[in-house]
């Protein structure tokens, strides 16, 4: 049984981790414009009196926050970095600042970094649960991800996760061992597991880095807009994608916070029988760059290398880990969220194709490439696309 509490929780002193970066930040915004927090405590790499971040100062304009009332709840204390920070600076800082909840959500997402992964997500994260227990913290939540289950098969569960057959990177593994770290801190602990976040499902708007789909779309940006390509080769299948909006995500995580029992693990993705496949977005996106076929590949041991353009080949190991995420058959389960929006009147936006084309069109809009493109090969815009399987491609030279 899934029981929420009779009376919401409040966060009183907040310390924020990754209050400077971009889930750090839509977190921030949220707690204040709930009032769920009194104070956050934001360590920041940045010396002397820093400000409030680019990020931060966004997305509390966003959430309709004055900026000099909200800056005053916020207190920015300068640090060496999640990787030289020790137990005692972090309980001495909780100490000093009446901390009573430790939100978590700053992390290493270099898939190709073990050596950064372990020591931020698993290491850090370690520090932090012993500095927040040591300093008598009464609540922790952690910002995990959804794909922490790695490739195991099942439906992703809403507890805590064995290990799998095997990982998609080694930053899923390392978020699923940090989960266990705080769960067994013996501190009441919330745990959050989000999809891949893009940007507001209403107007497009994005402040994170171009991590995700918008890897994907700045990599179509910058390496195949400096020629008209008659036909794209890419890595898709029919499977759901699950993006979660960045206003969904807050919501949720608002929700969750508030509303959630202690030692409670929330799944926050989007409903897979709405959600549009790595398909349905590469067709969406053609209707920018007008092929006149796209070739879809159900993995990248089914292309040709050989018999691709250079740039297109670059594109595909360019993006060839998000490629595979996507292409893997997910399955979540969403008991959480189905409790919230019953029960406390969530307020979710499911992610769709039109919600994603939002996010498109402010990419495309945004980006000179992409206006230089269908300008200059206006006159070779396809009105048509075909879609091909593999088997359907002739190719009629070599790549170039």
């Amino acid at each position: 049984m899934k029981t929420l509490l009779d009376r919401p929780r409040h966060g009183g002193h907040v310390f924020l981790t990754g209050g400077t970066g971009y889930l750090g930040a839509l977190l921030a915004a949220e707690m204040l414009r709930l009032g769920w927090a009194t104070r956050i405590v934001i360590p920041t790499r940045r010396a002397g009196d820093p400000g409030l971040s680019p990020e931060l100062a966004a997305e509390l304009s966003a959430a309709g926050l004055d900026l000099e009332a909200a800056r005053s709840l916020i207190t920015l204390v300068p640090w060496g970095g999640a990787e030289t920070c020790t137990r005692q600076e972090l309980q001495q800082l909780m100490t000093s600042f009446g901390i009573d909840t430790v939100v978590h959500s700053a992390g290493c997402l270099d898939y190709f970094n073990e050596g950064a992964l372990e020591m931020v997500n698993v290491n850090f994260t370690r520090t932090l649960a012993q500095a927040a227990s040591a300093a008598g913290v009464s609540f922790f939540a952690f910002v995990s991800t959804a794909y922490a289950a790695g490739y195991s098969g099942a439906t992703v569960p809403e507890s805590l996760l064995r290990e799998p057959d095997r990982d998609p990177t080694a930053y899923t593994s390392t978020k699923r061992q940090a989960e266990h770290i705080v769960a067994q801190s013996g501190i009441p602990f919330l745990i959050l597991r989000p999809s891949i976040v893009i940007g507001n499902a209403c107007d497009g708007r994005y402040s994170g880095k171009r991590y995700g789909l918008y890897q994907q779309w700045m990599g179509v940006e910058r390496l195949l807009t400096d020629r008209y390509h008659e036909t794209l080769h890419t890595v898709a299948t029919d499977q759901p994608l699950n993006l979660l909006h960045q206003d969904a995500f807050q919501r949720a995580a608002g929700a969750a916070l508030s509303w959630m029992p202690d030692n409670a693990v929330m799944n926050v993705v989007t409903d897979s029988a709405l959600a549009p496949s790595m398909k349905d977005l590469w067709i969406q996106l053609c209707e920018v760059t007008r092929p006149k076929q796209i070739v879809f590949y159900p993995s990248m041991d089914d292309v040709d290398l050989k018999a691709i353009n250079l740039r297109q080949r670059a594109y595909l190991s360019f993006a060839q880990t998000n490629l595979e995420i996507g292409a893997y058959g997910w399955s979540f389960d969403r008991g959480w969220l189905q409790v919230l929006r019953a029960e406390r009147g969530l307020s979710f936006t499911e992610t769709t194709a039109a919600t994603i084309r939002t996010c498109q069109d402010r990419f495309v809009e945004n980006s000179a490439l992409f206006r230089q493109y269908r300008t200059r090969f206006s006159p070779h815009l396809s009105a048509d696309i075909a879609v091909l399987e593999p088997s359907d491609f002739i190719p009629t030279n070599a790549a170039a």
